[in-house]
């Protein structure tokens, strides 16, 4: 049987693939572009920076010309136009600037005219176009000829410094882009292979995640099988948490068998003594008679709720059966009432939350004459609120209330007291169902009692 790959081999095969096609894109890219333009400098427009400021060019004012080597021939041309002494003028190549050479040649002008025609004009430049060499045809314009061209030849970026009254040097050197040359094309390059692999990381990214969010979907549904796939650790872990599972409801389900089990044997004795009691002269006979019905009633509550919390879960609408409880609850009295509110379906055992709720209700009944049930929406849970107008619970008292056999100090007398069962069985309840039970002040005094429930 072939094994699954581990997570590290999944993972670490996908980064390394990763990795590889960005590379693998941007020397593509790279390679692919063209290279890009070098900075030019044009002795006419050096010339108009040093007279003024000029659109492309840097000017500022130094102690020295900058360092590098020196270009005679363009320190001549300036120093000739500006009309300064060539002491005065210096022309430095920038470092990232090639060399070039210039080069000028004489034409007869019979070979002129047999190359390019009759009826040229007394002087003509031609400038190849391959090379930096000048062809200029009749010897005595050369020098004239020359300078012309060179004032509107772009060279190789240099800078061009001249000598102020003060001793200092005015230096212009054309403006360089923030990103320019290789670097504007490399991050070009990286970003169209981010743009290329987004989409595929994303891809593997949702494929690899994926048995990761089924075991957690699975695990937030307790009707839901745990899924066993993906990743070699992954299946192990969810074999692990499936067999997890079963120990804890086979746990849950014996402890109810045994809780059932007990509540019932009990009865027989307690029958047994009731009888036994009624032989008993007054006063002792009534007050023994009310502790035996108080354990009763308790051991009928431990009943209830052992079979209420092994019921199946099923789909409930929750303002239908608040309805029906309150409908039911009501036939003796008027106090209770169902507020409008928003409709919502839990998935819960729906006897445990009818005995949740009516638990709430009998609280609001015993100590406020009544209540008000409202339902209302948030996010994706359902919160189901009691409101009473009675004294209300300290803060102090609301988690000792919420324990088993834990009772109000106004409960404590033989006729209204209860077990002390129906907070702690709605907190349980509400724990199991991956909710949450809290006890507050209602707005108007008194008490509300809020049951969190996460929507089917």
């Amino acid at each position: 049987m072939k094994r699954t790959p581990s997570a590290l081999v999944s993972i670490g095969g996908f980064g390394i693939a990763v990795a590889a096609l960005s590379v693998a894109a941007t020397a593509v890219i790279v390679l692919a572009a063209p290279p890009p333009p070098a900075t030019r400098t044009v002795a006419s427009e050096a010339i108009m920076a040093l007279r003024a400021p000029a659109p492309g060019f840097e000017r500022r004012i130094a102690a020295a010309p900058p360092d590098g080597p020196r270009i005679p021939l363009i320190e001549n041309l300036l120093a000739a136009e500006i009309g300064r002494p060539a002491r005065d003028v210096r022309a430095t190549r920038l470092d990232a600037a090639p060399s070039v050479a210039l080069s000028v040649r004489t034409m007869p002008r019979a070979e002129a005219e047999r190359m390019f025609g009759k009826g040229l004009p007394g002087t003509i430049v031609l400038r190849e176009r391959d090379t930096a060499k000048l062809q200029v045809v009749e010897a005595g314009a050369a020098t004239g000829a020359f300078r012309h061209v060179l004032l509107d030849l772009p060279l190789p970026a240099y800078a061009a410094s001249l000598r102020q009254a003060d001793g200092r040097w005015l230096v212009v050197q054309p403006a360089l882009p923030f990103l320019g040359g290789w670097q504007r094309s490399i991050l070009i390059a990286l970003f169209v292979s981010l743009l290329l692999l987004t989409p595929l990381a994303w891809f593997y990214a949702r494929r690899l995640t994926r048995p990761f969010r089924a075991l957690a979907g699975a695990l937030g549904n307790a009707a839901a099988p745990i899924p066993q796939e993906g990743p070699r650790e992954l299946r192990e872990a969810a074999a692990a948490i499936a067999a997890m599972q079963q120990r804890l409801a086979d746990e849950a389900s014996e402890r109810a068998r045994m809780l059932t089990a007990i509540a019932h044997d009990l009865r027989t004795p307690l029958t047994g003594l009731r009888l036994r009691i009624e032989g008993v002269p007054e006063p002792q006979r009534s007050r023994m008679v009310h502790d035996v019905e108080r354990m009763q009633a308790m051991i009928g509550e431990v009943l209830d709720f052992a079979r209420d919390a092994a019921a199946p879960a099923a789909l409930v609408d929750v303002r239908s059966v608040l309805a029906l409880i309150v409908e039911e609850m009501n036939a003796g009295t008027r106090g209770l009432r169902l507020a409008p509110g928003a409709d919502a379906q839990v998935r819960v055992p729906e006897p445990a939350l009818r005995r949740a709720i009516e638990n709430l209700l009998r609280n609001a009944i015993a100590y406020a004459g009544g209540g008000t049930v409202t339902t209302a929406l948030a996010g994706t849970d359902v919160l189901i609120s009691v409101e009473d107008a009675g004294p209300g619970i300290p803060a102090a008292e609301r988690e000792r209330l919420m324990r088993p056999f834990e009772r109000g100090e106004g409960s404590r007398n033989r006729d209204t007291g209860g077990a002390g069962l129906g907070l702690s069985i709605v907190r349980d309840f509400a724990v199991q169902q991956r909710g949450s039970f809290v006890l507050g002040d209602a707005p108007g005094g008194g008490t509300i009692a809020t049951l969190r429930l996460p929507l089917a």
